[in-house]
């Protein structure tokens, strides 16, 4: 299997069917769409991990992304679905992006490529030192030797396992790529989608 540089892996949390306003055309887009639409422009490899085999409806949705799907088979936690992805690539450095981040910029994922330069992984965080490891660049083998290793079964447990962790700060470098700081926003509550629901109608079409 050739070895790409850059990896997008998209893990479902049971958002990805939400739908929003279609970006392009009248109609209905899904999260994972929006989320696709993001990241294909930046990754060379797209995986898509879902916990159970997802709908034909929603793969044929996806395809023209030229995305894979790769299934979790060992336990569905969010842990496992990540750990899954890492597996299946064939990409020296992998995006982490959950299906919930529906209006994460590409200029943020790829200044997250280019901030992993020389480390293990490259994490958002705060002034105040809160970090966010589900929007974040990881080096492939890296991952898989700290999983090796692993006693904690959380992403922050795996994130302690790495050598050495490149924080990108928020404010100073991704804020200016992104003034509202969307790629940060998560859909959890029905709440969080009326908000994405009118943020996506606002935008141009």
């Amino acid at each position: 299997m050739a070895q790409t540089n850059k990896c997008a892996l998209v893990i479902t949390d049971g958002m990805e069917t939400k739908t929003l306003p279609s970006r392009f055309e009248e109609g209905k887009s899904t999260m994972l769409e929006y989320v696709l639409d993001s990241v294909w422009t930046v990754a060379d490899e797209i995986f898509v991990i879902f916990e159970s085999e997802p709908s034909l409806s929603l793969v044929e949705r996806v395809a023209p992304f030229g995305v894979k799907v790769a299934i979790d088979r060992e336990g569905g936690s969010q842990l496992t679905r990540i750990l899954t992805g890492f597996r299946a690539s064939s990409s020296e450095s992998c995006l982490i992006v959950p299906s919930s981040a529906p209006f994460v910029k590409p200029n943020v994922i790829f200044h997250l490529f280019e901030s992993i330069q020389g480390a293990d992984a490259a994490i958002p965080r705060w002034k105040g030192g809160k970090a966010d490891p589900l929007l974040s660049v990881y080096r492939r083998k890296s991952v898989l030797r700290a999983a090796a290793q692993l006693k904690s079964r959380s992403i922050r447990g795996l994130v302690k396992n790495l050598y050495t962790v490149s924080y990108v700060d928020v404010e100073d470098f991704l804020r200016p790529l992104d003034p509202e700081l969307l790629s940060f926003f998560r859909v959890a509550t029905e709440r969080d989608l009326r908000t994405a629901r009118k943020i996506a109608a606002s935008r141009e079409q």
